[in-house]
């Protein structure tokens, strides 16, 4: 119960945040890089080294004048020392090669129910005594606490050796989406308890729900897919595909297609890349562990399949300068995603790999969304990195991508699982990787400037810092918007009970407005499962 509660309090506390823009690194002064704490305690109990210094980087990385150094370098730079402990000359010396200006390090102590800290913070460059904190209670439920009032002495008294003022943190409000757009200017007016209610009675407030499937929703997408003028709903469980149509208030079946247990559907994108009219219906799907996906489009009168046994992992990513681009990547069973994403196009009759993705290295054909934030032409990229964070990256002078701005909270969080390594005999996968939640960019308010929107799903008592998470028991979805160096929210929707397995922002109910669209699983996200439907009215 201990750990259970603690994990819950740290994940509650390291994504509430106030105001995580972390600055732009050229704009930072004083580099920090904090190594990994010793955890002095039982094999069940390892886990709070990576807890620890998620805490301390969002919280002492929130300081305009500070940068953290990326965990990446940390590490290269303390491979060198192997299992040596962490003497005060080892962390300058890792400090001078990843040019930071001071090194934190420390270790946790739990014996039975006594828990103690002890911290130093050592100046790489100045000649000044080490700081030291060191703290001790009763019980796991006081240890967050101790480690926020480390974070904050340590912070003061670095900005206090640099003579540097601390920005005060005023708090930002942040409006609740209600079925209308709320600018910034009204975020801190009162909302009803009413105003985002999950009932019957909704329907008057812009709020529209589907019957319950007896399945669990994967990946959902909508699009004029028959080319009668009106959108259908394309929506995959583990094994089927399913094409509805919302006629009224009644969702209606146009479409369904089987698939036996040896079938595992991943993703389904729909967009029109072979430019005849039609959109076509790009389905990732593996067979007997294999990767098969293929393509299905509307042709007199059906829906026909125009190719198959298909080996990529697909996506189709709007780019807001050129319109909808196929991207496609090729699997391993024992990397998941392989090799470099493709750009994928139609070429005598056939899918093909026709260029190179221009992407960051590192970035999968799921975690990615492409936007242009300052308006300028440009393309930036903002992506889901392998935790949850979200980063931005934009083009350096020399063509190469840069990373300019990282989250200091989590986003996303899917059980869209790949099984890696499974083996034939017993079934059973040796490592996962997860499907990312989807990214969307889109001028949502028609005021010219586009708007991330990107779900968050709450583990619960799981908690953010285990390897794998196996449910997911509330969600919300948040409009972000660029600042000039950071993401801020614009709104977000009450946590809705259930895991938002996906989400789309389209016309629904070929009423001419968008709404977003999101496919809710219950029971942690094993569930029954269903739709809702948000009105996104202009302001």
């Amino acid at each position: 119960m201990r750990k259970i509660f603690l994990i819950s309090v740290i994940a509650i506390l390291s994504i509430g945040i106030v105001n995580s823009a972390f600055p732009l690194p050229q704009s930072a002064f004083i580099r920090v890089v904090i190594l990994p704490w010793k955890v002095n305690a039982e094999e069940g109990l390892k886990y709070l080294q990576g807890a620890v210094n998620d805490m301390l980087a969002s919280r002492i990385g929130a300081e305009p004048s500070v940068e953290i150094v990326k965990e990446s370098s940390m590490k290269s730079a303390l491979s060198q020392y192997g299992s040596e402990g962490i003497t005060e000359e080892i962390a300058k010396n890792i400090g001078r090669e990843v040019h930071a200006d001071y090194v934190i390090y420390g270790s946790i102590t739990v014996i039975a129910n006594s828990v103690s800290i002890d911290a130093r913070t050592v100046a790489v460059k100045k000649v000044v005594s080490p700081n030291s904190f060191a703290a001790q209670g009763k019980g796991m439920e006081n240890l967050v606490s101790m480690i926020d009032e480390m974070a904050k002495d340590t912070k003061a008294k670095i900005l206090d050796a640099e003579r540097i003022t601390a920005e005060p943190t005023a708090p930002v409000a942040s409006s609740e989406y209600t079925g209308k757009f709320v600018t910034r200017e009204k975020a801190a007016e009162t909302l009803k308890d009413d105003d985002f209610i999950i009932a019957e009675k909704t329907r008057a407030k812009g709020i529209w729900k589907s019957p319950q499937f007896d399945t669990a929703i994967k990946y959902i997408d909508i699009a004029d897919v028959d080319g009668d003028g009106k959108n259908e709903i394309v929506m995959l469980d583990n094994h089927n595909l399913f094409i509805y149509r919302l006629n009224g208030q009644t969702l209606e079946i146009v479409k369904e297609f089987k698939g036996d247990v040896s079938v595992k559907n991943y993703s389904v994108s729909i967009a029109d890349i072979n430019h005849n009219g039609i959109p076509e219906i790009y389905i990732t799907r593996m067979i007997n562990d294999r990767l098969n996906s293929y393509v299905m489009e509307y042709q007199n009168g059906e829906f026909k399949i125009i190719a198959s046994d298909l080996k990529w992992f697909m996506k189709a990513v709007n780019d807001p300068g050129t319109g909808p681009v196929l991207m496609g990547q090729r699997y391993s069973d024992v990397t998941g995603f392989f090799g470099a994403v493709q750009e994928l196009a139609w070429k005598d009759g056939k899918l093909r790999e026709v260029a190179l993705a221009d992407i960051p290295m590192g970035v999968n054909v799921y975690n990615f969304a492409i936007a242009d934030l300052d308006k300028n032409g440009t393309t930036d990229i903002i992506a889901l990195d392998e935790r949850d964070y979200l980063h931005v990256y934009k083009k350096d002078k020399d063509g190469s991508w840069k990373e300019i701005w990282k989250s200091g909270e989590f986003y996303g969080g899917s059980l869209n699982r790949l099984e890696l390594g499974t083996s034939s005999a017993t079934h059973e996968a040796s490592d996962f990787m997860d499907i990312k939640s989807r990214i969307v960019y889109a001028d949502l308010d028609g005021d010219g400037l586009g708007e991330i929107v990107i779900s968050r799903n709450d583990p619960g008592i799981l908690g953010r810092y285990f390897k794998v998470v196996n449910s997911y028991d509330k969600g919300e979805i948040i409009d972000l918007t660029w600042e000039g160096n950071s993401l801020e929210e614009n709104w977000k929707t009450k946590k809705i009970n259930g895991y938002i397995a996906d989400y789309v922002v389209n016309d629904i109910d070929n009423d001419g407005q968008k709404e977003l669209v999101m496919a809710i699983v219950m029971d942690g996200g094993r569930g029954k499962s269903y739709i809702m439907a948000y009105k996104l009215k202009g302001r």
